[in-house]
């Protein structure tokens, strides 16, 4: 009995893959874990009651799940760039915490239509995004199933091959949340960028410029161009029924501080900064070798 209690303990999150304590993977813990303890707080006080508490539960947890699955992707460039490789110690932790975000994002949506099967059957069928979002969950699923050493050591090659879905699902959970009928400014359009980057990313590091300051200067920029593009695209395009805004206003809008106070700093100016800090990052970081960890 003692052999098992030791062996579930040495397997919690804050525990490094030789069973030694990491503050790194404690502190990844907690900070995945505030949202929710945010959320669950503000839904039990009665401040999301209007029009109900689910609403704003389904919108932060699919905000988290998605951000979470894209900072996931996110672990190896961060690694490559700075040469700190122990941040590959939280690429399973983030995936994980993803999908827990996920279901507490299927568990608000059913709450909100009671759990009425009839009524949420007949919505599941009349809305593509919904079909977009069962995917990429039943893909999470698939990806948090199979993220144990044991499974992964026994699935060998196959497990690799499984786990590049993940850039499928985050896809799709990023169209996801573009679709929904809110999303007509700020977090969906640097979702959007952010996934570009991400996979632009990877682009360059096959061809070895990855951690090449001028490619990471570009890559940037292109990202950011793309987020300050998508967004009027997509209001007079996907969005059109729920946005009065023209194109140029919404452009406009990315040089209006004023503006700023009320939808947050636009995607394109957060960009342009996390470029910034890549470069910055690749011209100081450690030039070192890394290991392509799998897990």
């Amino acid at each position: 009995m003692a052999g098992v209690f030791h062996a579930f303990w040495r397997a919690m999150p804050w525990f490094d893959p030789a069973g030694r304590f990491s503050l790194l993977k404690l502190t990844a813990l907690v900070g995945t874990s505030i949202p929710a303890v945010w959320m669950l707080g503000e839904f039990a006080s009665g401040r999301w009651d209007f029009p109900s508490p689910y609403v704003n539960l389904i919108y932060h947890s699919g905000l988290w799940c998605t951000y979470l699955l894209l900072g996931c992707l996110a672990v190896t460039p961060i690694r490559r760039i700075t040469g700190m490789g122990r941040l590959a110690q939280l690429r399973r932790l983030l995936g994980v915490a993803s999908f827990a975000y996920c279901l507490l994002h299927i568990v608000a949506w059913f709450g909100l239509r009671f759990w009425d099967w009839a009524a949420l059957g007949g919505e599941l069928a009349g809305r593509a995004t919904l079909w977009i979002a069962t995917v990429s969950a039943l893909l999470l699923l698939a990806l948090a199933l199979t993220s144990f050493d044991r499974v992964i050591r026994a699935m060998g090659r196959r497990w690799k091959q499984l786990h590049g879905l993940v850039y499928l699902a985050a896809l799709l959970a990023v169209l996801h949340f573009m679709l929904s009928p809110g999303s007509l400014q700020g977090p969906p359009f640097l979702m959007a960028g952010l996934y570009v980057w991400l996979m632009g990313w990877r682009w360059l590091e096959r061809r070895r410029l990855g951690t090449q300051p001028a490619a990471l200067f570009g890559l940037g920029f292109a990202a950011a161009l793309f987020a300050l593009l998508i967004q009027p695209l997509w209001l007079v395009s996907m969005q059109a029924e729920r946005s009065t805004q023209t194109p140029l206003a919404a452009i406009l809008d990315n040089v209006n501080p004023d503006i700023w106070i009320y939808l947050g700093v636009p995607p394109v100016w957060i960009l342009l900064a996390w470029t910034a800090v890549t470069v910055t990052a690749s011209l100081t970081g450690s030039r070192k070798t890394l290991p392509n960890p799998i897990s």
